[in-house]
């Protein structure tokens, strides 16, 4: 009896280590994948400068209303959700953005592979805010265009058992350094500087579109 339990045992044994062997392709591509795009964007981007400020060609207020619409466009395009559009006050903002991850190929609101690949394993969020001073006199109107970053900031939870991890962002899994329950009002989004790469992408795209 205990000759045919071993017998089982090494046959289910070597069944998983087969089931393994013919997963380990799949895993290699895998982790290849993942390398290769940390390894071209590993260098971290600056959070921090001067404005990005451009001065535009407005001749009166009919095209400063077409400046404003091109830039509502471009937020658009790029995947944003206009949260504000004031003509008088030459103002766009849109609402904060969670930013894409690394298979969300349709998606087109990072500018580089380094925020890609921080995006991707850090929940960070992106609002795009807009202001022009429009002088009609001169004829010009100067944009100031930034880019905020979030990064969404939440207690680390106690992982008892594997359902638990289904639990991660509700309301009954304890603190791993209090012991005490976590709740939603425990998290909190937290600024984390400009996106300065996106700032200069975004104020291209309006140039060039506004010609």
């Amino acid at each position: 009896m205990i000759d045919v339990c071993k017998r089982i045992l090494d046959r289910t044994i070597s069944q998983s280590k087969i089931a393994v062997m013919k997963r380990l392709p799949h895993i290699r591509c895998f982790v290849t994948v993942v390398a290769m795009g940390l390894a071209g964007g590993c260098t971290p981007v600056q959070r921090d400068g001067d404005p990005m400020v451009q001065d535009f060609s407005v001749a009166d207020q009919s095209q400063l209303n077409e400046l404003l619409e091109t830039c509502e466009n471009v937020l658009r395009d790029q995947g944003f959700r206009i949260d504000r559009l004031d003509r008088r006050a030459g103002v766009v903002t849109t609402h904060p953005e969670t930013s894409k991850h690394f298979f969300e190929v349709w998606r087109k609101d990072v500018a580089t592979r380094y925020d890609l690949w921080e995006a991707t394993f850090n929940t960070i969020r992106r609002t795009v805010e807009i202001q022009t001073e429009p002088d009609l006199i001169r004829g010009e109107a100067r944009m100031t265009l930034t880019v905020k970053r979030e990064r969404f900031s939440s207690p680390d939870r106690q992982f008892n058992n594997s359902n638990a991890a289904f639990q991660f962002y509700g309301d009954t899994l304890p603190s791993a350094t209090t012991g005490e329950r976590v709740t939603r009002a425990d998290s909190e989004w937290i600024e984390d500087g400009r996106d300065l790469a996106l700032e200069e992408l975004l104020i291209n795209k309006i140039s060039a579109q506004a010609g």
